[in-house]
């Protein structure tokens, strides 16, 4: 603190002027770290001191008879798509769709639910190509209750997940809520196998962080994940969001299989609905990622799709929607405008190299501040998970790696392809 104590002094013009002209370095760095530290700090706050999840009230007026869960696979329903199944039987929703492509996978879902109790009793549908926006409208299109929910064929509830993830719905105006999320953690794997399954970890809890602060702040959320999210029917039913969900271009690129999620969050807030992100316990599903040998061509994949969709849903938001500017102000500096010049070996140099150069020392107490802002995000998992601590030096390599990563994916975001998915290609991808 006090290297930035001794300069709170220059918010004024004309003193930060003299600075610039006596030491235009310092300025250079004061500049940086208080763009970088202003989020942080308020982000931190958010989430230790301001997080409060909605409760039901004794009587709610949504619960899980009030709900159709949409359960979208192109995959081999196998133990994941079992473990899935079985999660939500037990949450007792009022019907339960599989939405899959093409007969020989009807027959093979249907074949895969026999073996599950309750399993029968669930409906199976399908479409015609692997595009899992065709396969949410067809799904849709059956819903008769007040509440549709997404779920990803590799997600695990707990017994209380709709009871309280739907506690939001009190509110006349919410349209959309998330939920905190885990990746499954396992250690018995190869050194890389494992240690990606730590960085989809922390990935996730990263994800959980930003989006519980900025929803504390000022409702906003970047992105409503698709792994599972409640949507308020009426809305999916609309001729406007239907059309509009199966007909996204960017630019010129589409029309569009990837991004679902996205549009979904973009849709709402344009149309004026509340987007929640529901942080409780009783809510926090788990999820596979890496969870296997094998699967880290998968990871891959995924994590240069996850890139180039927000490059595309963040300049959409800013360029196109324009809806957050008004609705979500934090959000829009925190999360949208913050991502363009968040490259982390990039940035950090420059806070590095400006303090060194403009001569001021405090490099131990910088690089100390550096180094817990690091821990910040991931500290819940390291908290759960203390045999991951010795992962952490490496999980800041790989943060510093993934700028390039974050910069390749800035050149292609033109390609819309579903990396880390065989078999789903799009033909607008360049």
């Amino acid at each position: 603190m006090l290297l930035f104590g001794q300069h709170l002094n220059i918010f004024s013009i004309s003193k930060f002027l003299r600075l610039y002209a006596s030491s235009p370095w310092l300025c250079v760095f004061l500049l940086l770290a208080v763009f970088k530290g202003l989020k942080i700090f308020v982000h931190t706050v958010s989430f230790y001191l301001w997080t409060r999840p909605a409760t039901a009230p004794r009587n709610p007026t949504t619960t899980p008879a009030d709900v159709t869960v949409i359960i979208p696979s192109v995959g081999e329903f196998g133990q994941d798509f079992k473990d899935t199944v079985e999660s939500i039987i037990i949450n007792g929703p009022a019907r339960i769709i599989v939405s899959t492509v093409g007969l020989n996978m009807v027959k093979a879902a249907k074949l895969a639910l026999l073996r599950i109790e309750g399993g029968n009793e669930i409906e199976v549908v399908s479409v015609d190509e692997r595009d899992k926006r065709l396969q949410l409208l067809k799904a849709v299109q059956e819903v008769r209750t007040f509440v549709t929910v997404y779920a990803d064929d590799h997600v695990i509830w707990p017994a209380t997940f709709l009871r309280s993830a739907l506690a939001p719905f009190e509110d006349p105006i919410v349209g959309l809520v998330a939920t905190s999320k885990r990746v499954i953690r396992n250690r018995n794997m190869p050194f890389w196998d494992n240690f990606f399954n730590y960085i989809a970890c922390i990935y996730l809890e990263r994800h959980n962080f930003e989006c519980t602060a900025t929803n504390n702040i000022d409702g906003g959320v970047f992105v409503i994940s698709g792994r599972t999210a409640l949507a308020r029917t009426s809305v999916l039913h609309s001729l406007e969001y239907r059309s509009e969900f199966q007909s996204e271009f960017f630019a010129t690129i589409g029309p569009m299989k990837v991004d679902d999620d996205n549009f979904n969050t973009r849709f709402m807030v344009r149309h004026g609905w509340k987007t929640i992100f529901h942080n409780e316990p009783r809510a926090t599903i788990e999820t596979t990622l890496v969870d296997q040998t094998g699967k880290l061509g998968k990871f891959r994949g995924q994590l240069l799709r996850w890139t180039r969709t927000t490059w595309r849903s963040n300049l959409k938001s800013l360029v196109t929607d324009r809806a957050c500017y008004r609705a979500t102000p934090w959000t829009t500096y925190a999360m949208f405008f913050s991502s363009f010049i968040n490259f982390a070996i990039f940035y950090d140099a420059a806070l590095f190299y400006s303090l060194k150069w403009s001569g001021s020392g405090h490099m131990c107490s910088f690089l100390l501040l550096l180094l817990i802002s690091k821990l910040i995000k991931p500290l819940q998992h390291l908290l759960r998970e203390p045999q991951d601590w010795k992962w952490v030096p490496f999980g800041i390599l790989f943060g510093y790696f993934h700028s390039f990563v974050k910069l390749y994916s800035m050149f292609t975001m033109g390609n819309i392809d579903w990396t880390g998915r065989q078999g789903i290609t799009a033909k607008g991808s360049k």
